[in-house]
C-alpha cells in the first residue's frame, strides 16, 4: 500500500535552478521522471496537487499542469476526475540498455518527451470526418 501524504512527500524533493538555462518545466518533468524511474516514488502513489506543488515550489500552476499532463500522456502518471494524480504502474522501470538485435526491431512502446500517445489517436472520429468530406466534396474536388 502507497504511503498517503498530506503534504509534500519527502520524496518529493526536487531541486529547481532558475539560474540554469534548462526551463524549469523540463527540470521538473526530469526530476519527477527520475523519482518515480529509481522508485523514490512508488506506484499508486499520491502526488500533491497541481496547486499545492505550485505553491511548494514557487512556480505557476499552468507548469505544473502541463508537467503532469506530458508525464501522463509519457504513461508515468494516472489520473482520475475527482481523484489525485498517481504513479502509474509501468513507468517505475529504468531502462535497458538496447542490445544490438534489439535496435533494428521497431520499439513498442516509446517515453520520449513531446511524443503523444497514438494509441488513443480517435480514429473512428477521423474516419467518419474523411468520409463526411468526401461525401460533400464536388467532384472537381478529386482532380
Amino acid at each position: 500500500m502507497p504511503i498517503e501524504w498530506s503534504g509534500l512527500s519527502p520524496e518529493l524533493l526536487l531541486p529547481l535552478d532558475r539560474g540554469r538555462a534548462e526551463p524549469l518545466r523540463s527540470q521538473l518533468e526530469r526530476g519527477l521522471r527520475e523519482a518515480i524511474r529509481t522508485g523514490r516514488l512508488q506506484v499508486g502513489e499520491r502526488l500533491p496537487s497541481s496547486r499545492e506543488l505550485a505553491r511548494a515550489l514557487a512556480v505557476s500552476r499552468g507548469l505544473v499542469q502541463e508537467c503532469y499532463g506530458q508525464l501522463q500522456a509519457e504513461g508515468y502518471l494516472s489520473t482520475r476526475v475527482g481523484s489525485a494524480t498517481r504513479v502509474a504502474a509501468g513507468g517505475t522501470a529504468p531502462p535497458a540498455s538496447p542490445s544490438p538485435a534489439s535496435t533494428a526491431s521497431r520499439l513498442d512502446v516509446d517515453f520520449l518527451p513531446a511524443v503523444p500517445d497514438l494509441g488513443s489517436f480517435p480514429r473512428g472520429d477521423w474516419l467518419w470526418a474523411q468520409r463526411e468530406t468526401c461525401r460533400a466534396a464536388p467532384p472537381a474536388a478529386f482532380t
